[in-house]
């Protein structure tokens, strides 16, 4: 970064990833010095050995290539000498120093003795919001050439340019965070952290104004906020319903399709007649709209017009935060291209997902001895200078807790008298969103704030993007536990607190403020109160219901359902347990309040320890609170959901204890729609790409409240050519999914098609028990060892985004994925090739919730079967078959293992609801292998 330092920007492939085994097979160095490559080397080595094919495949280098190339030893004293002097760069820089380190130990040379820097852990701090950091994902986000990625001159020049781009970057930055990272107990591969100190260093010595674009409150710097322009509405804009209006409208930016056409223009015609009633739940319009046809910009564009002309706003509601994002983001970009008046769209998010200024200010104070949440630090700080929504969805962040973000996102204590006040960007999104047309959130928001969503006066209108898993999202977003256990162990934490002679001490606080012995008994009485409190509830449960019906020795866990009438009785009988918590609760808050109050006032007296102390006090105090919410919440479920609430009681046995959880919420949503969310808005949009179960189905009508008759329904046709893109196979003679040996015979299934076929695969799961049975089977089989092929398996390799993402990018890929991987997924192309469904995705039995479920439907005179379990399986079975084929080009093959799909009555129902065109063929298993391969083999007729 200083003019006259060189940087040796080295890259190194090897045969293998130790050096004890490993040798290298190609050295580059690209040479940086004042931000330009000065120079380059590269040459081939001899490793004397054979190249594994893995290592063939990825870089492109065979033992051919190398055979004439110069042995390590040859050369190792002219790469020694280059080096020497100079500060050593990897990409990675602990596998490539210690690497070239041995092989020049083995030659008998001294190690290298330089300072040593890594650009991973560098553009992860630089550029927090990036998609990835391998050195291909980084050229491709800063537009970087990288001709040859895995070869190591390619990729030694690659990161040499990178580097230039991360100095820059860092000049770029504000000296007050240059000085914040420099402050920062990071803990960074080799001397890493050098580089901030440099860049200070630099910015000291040039004194640079602030950028105009930022500001610094209390020694942070973030990007300025202003208050959007209000917006311009042009409410004499037609809507282009013929051909050529919107052929004209598009120009080069959309192409015209025919079917979504048609959606956008009976959305325009339903909302411009005058039949729409006004009662919840009917003249809703509704279409089921396949993958590929552009149901997005279908639905959005029509309602941009309607918005602009009645001055509605239009809320759109998605299943996902990422589905969220791509439709803000679609509005904000597309639709603000094309169309002749002003659009725009904000994302609503809760809380949690906001960076709050003051906690996150207080937290750069703390070392909490984790080199990872300093590294996170380091990563805000510099986020901070490029967010204006301070939205943690932005940030790709690496190892981040949950606990540790929720503490960053967690209103700080006395925020009025913080100098952060007016600044949180929590509120952020409430200022754009008045100057929006399009206010995009996630099914879990509506359900939670359809009533602050809606309007009186001007209802605005309301799309239900992917309705089928709205019911979903509302019953896990009612339901709610009462750990009871622990609750109480967080009642003697606060109690402990409060006595412990260890500084920094809520004791040594109290002491130093008004009225704080005071404060200290009143805190002290209301928790031992509820110390003696809750175990009677606890203990009165357990009387009441599970005394007589103990679990099987076997079982850990046992579940029971709560008759909703005798759980009723027990809050009466319990009324005065439940009143003196409710007392201890809300005298705990309030003397809780005086603290904070009191302390606030004590300007200057507190040190930093004790500030932190007093947090980490208030959000204990406020967790058993919460807890104690739970209470009323229970018994206000009884009172506002008789009918539609469900009640259980779980009892987990360990070590002669046993501990009771409390559980409820809302069973159904038999008229919760009809209630709590259709009032507030215009009749509803209801679209998706899998809505329906059957075609006289009325699960869809009953599950979201919609009157069938008062609806207008369009189904449109599958786009792609299922015939000539698409082979679905259904193996007849598979054991039975519940037979002892399925596993074992899946994973043997598993290892002889993947190794045949060497395409990336996607293996759907309906329980992670299985999918880690038979990912041990697969992971111990020794052809599929011998293959180039990996397994990944969801919660035992990574997580779903983590493996999404590597199939994004990576070839030979074996996924094992359970419930989050049957919808939400794209995988086009080459990304995913062959799909495998384990087993049909039938609800778990015999579980308290399934079980009521079919008691109420029961109840009705229907069959429980039919009227919720087969079509819940068919919706999941078209979402699982729908990850498959994402474009008009794609094409890949689905296997299903669960014979009943040939052999059960119920069968032709979940055979017909799939894509009309898609070729169905039953084989034995011992004929999938060939299949598969003349399908691959010919795919390319279609294309």
């Amino acid at each position: 970064m200083l003019n006259k330092d060189i940087y040796a920007v080295v890259d190194l492939e090897t045969t293998r990833t130790t050096s004890e085994s490993g040798r290298i097979i190609q050295i580059a160095i690209a040479f940086v010095q004042n931000n330009k490559i000065i120079n380059q080397f590269s040459t081939l080595i001899n490793p004397h050995e054979s190249i594994p094919r893995n290592v063939v495949q990825l870089t492109g280098i065979d033992s051919e290539m190398v055979m004439g190339a110069p042995a390590f030893e040859d050369v190792a004293e002219s790469i020694h000498t280059m080096l020497s002097g100079t500060i050593f760069v990897a990409h990675n820089v602990n596998f490539d120093l210690p690497f070239l380190n041995a092989e020049f130990q083995r030659v008998g040379m001294p190690a290298l003795d330089v300072i040593a820097i890594d650009t991973v852990t560098l553009s992860q701090i630089v550029w927090p919001t990036a998609p990835g950091f391998r050195l291909v994902d980084l050229t491709s986000y800063l537009s970087l050439t990288h001709g040859r990625p895995h070869q190591a001159d390619s990729d030694a020049l690659a990161t040499g340019t990178l580097l230039v781009e991360i100095f820059t970057r860092l000049e770029k930055l504000p000296m007050v965070t240059l000085q914040s990272l420099a402050d920062l107990p990071l803990v960074l591969p080799q001397n890493t952290k050098i580089v901030f100190e440099k860049a200070l260093f630099k910015a000291k010595t040039l004194r640079e104004p602030l950028p105009k674009q930022l500001q610094v409150i209390d020694g942070l710097a973030i990007r300025r906020f202003s208050n959007p322009e209000p917006l311009v509405s042009k409410s004499n804009m037609a809507y282009p319903a013929k051909r050529a209006a919107k052929q004209q409208l598009y120009g080069k930016k959309l192409v015209y399709r025919e079917q979504q056409a048609k959606l956008m223009n009976a959305i325009n015609k339903h909302y411009t007649s005058d039949s729409l009633s006004e009662n919840p739940g009917e003249s809703a319009f509704i279409a089921e709209a396949p993958t590929g046809m552009g149901k997005t910009i279908g639905f959005l564009l029509p309602f941009a017009y309607l918005a602009n002309q009645t001055q509605k706003k239009v809320i759109v509601t998605e299943p996902t935060i990422t589905l969220q994002t791509q439709v803000t983001e679609t509005v904000n970009s597309t639709l603000h291209d094309i169309l002749p008046f002003e659009v725009r769209a904000v994302s609503l998010k809760g809380r949690r997902q906001y960076l709050n200024l003051q906690s996150f200010k207080r937290s750069l104070q703390i070392d909490e001895g984790t080199t990872s949440l300093q590294f996170i630090k380091a990563q805000i700080l510099v986020w901070l200078t490029e967010t204006v929504r301070g939205d943690f969805d932005e940030l790709h962040l690496m190892n981040a807790q949950d606990k540790f973000i929720a503490k960053l996102s967690q209103n700080a204590n006395n925020p009025t008298g913080s100098p952060f006040y007016g600044y949180e960007f929590f509120e952020r999104q409430y200022v754009l969103a008045e100057n929006a047309q399009f206010l995009i959130v996630n099914h879990n928001y509506l359900a939670e704030y359809a009533n602050e969503l809606g309007t009186s006066q001007n209802k605005p209108y309301l799309v239900i993007d992917e309705a089928q898993n709205l019911p979903g999202a509302v019953l896990n977003q009612s339901r709610h536990q009462l750990p009871i256990q622990t609750w109480l162990a967080r009642v003697q934490t606060a109690i402990n607190l409060i006595l412990q002679d260890a500084k920094p001490a809520i004791g040594d606080i109290l002491r130093h403020i008004i009225g704080g012995e005071q404060l200290k008994n009143r805190l002290l009485r209301s928790l031992e109160t509820l110390s003696a409190e809750i175990p009677q509830i606890q203990v009165s449960l357990y009387r009441r219901f599970l005394l007589n019906k103990k679990a099987p020795a076997t079982q850990s866990s046992y579940e029971i359902a709560l008759s909703n009438n005798d759980f009723a009785q027990f809050w009466v009988d319990q009324a005065n347990h439940v009143k003196s918590i409710h007392k201890a609760v809300f005298n705990l808050e309030d003397s809780l309040q005086s603290l904070l109050t009191q302390f606030s006032d004590a300007k200057g007296v507190f040190s930093l320890g004790e500030r932190q102390q007093l947090a980490d006090f208030r959000r204990l105090l406020d967790n058993i609170s919460q807890y104690e919410k739970q209470l009323t919440t229970f018994q206000q479920d009884l009172v506002d959901f008789p009918d539609a609430s469900i009640f259980w009681i779980t009892e987990t046995q360990s070590h002669d204890s046993s501990n009771l959880k409390l559980s409820g919420g809302l069973l159904h949503t038999l008229n919760y729609f009809e209630e709590q969310v259709y009032p507030h808005f215009m009749s509803p949009t209801i679209i998706g790409a899998t809505l329906f179960t059957s075609t006289k189905s009325g699960y869809l009508y009953d599950r979201l409240n919609l009157d069938k008759e008062t609806a207008t329904v369009r189904h449109y046709p599958d786009i792609f050519d299922f015939k000539n893109q698409a082979d679905l196979i259904m193996v007849k003679n598979a054991p039975l999914p519940t037979s002892k040996d399925f596993s074992n015979y899946l994973a043997r299934q598993l290892v002889d098609i993947t190794t045949s076929v060497n395409q990336n695969t996607l293996v759907l799961f309906n329980s992670l028990d299985t999918i880690q049975q038979v990912y041990t089977q697969i992971q111990s089989n020794q052809k599929f060892q011998r293959s180039s092929l990996t397994l990944l398996a969801q919660g035992i390799t990574g997580t779903r985004d983590k493996i999404k993402k590597r199939m994004q990018s990576e070839d030979g890929l074996v996924v094992l994925g359970a419930a989050s991987f049957w919808e939400g997924i794209d995988l086009p192309g080459d990304q995913l090739r062959l799909l495998v469904i384990a087993r049909l995705p039938f609800d778990r039995p015999n579980t308290v919730l399934q079980k009521a479920e079919e008691a109420v439907i029961s109840s009705e005179g229907k069959h429980p079967f039919y009227q919720s379990t087969l079509p819940k399986a068919v919706l999941r079975l078209r979402q699982g078959i729908g990850r498959l084929i994402r474009t008009p080009t794609d094409y890949g093959a689905v296997i299903i293992y669960d014979a009943r799909i040939l052999t059960k009555s119920y069968g032709k129902t979940l055979r017909k609801m799939l894509p009309s065109n898609l070729p169905q063929k039953e084989l034995k298993d011992s004929e999938i292998v060939q299949e598969l391969k003349d399908f691959f083999d010919t795919h390319h007729k279609y294309l």
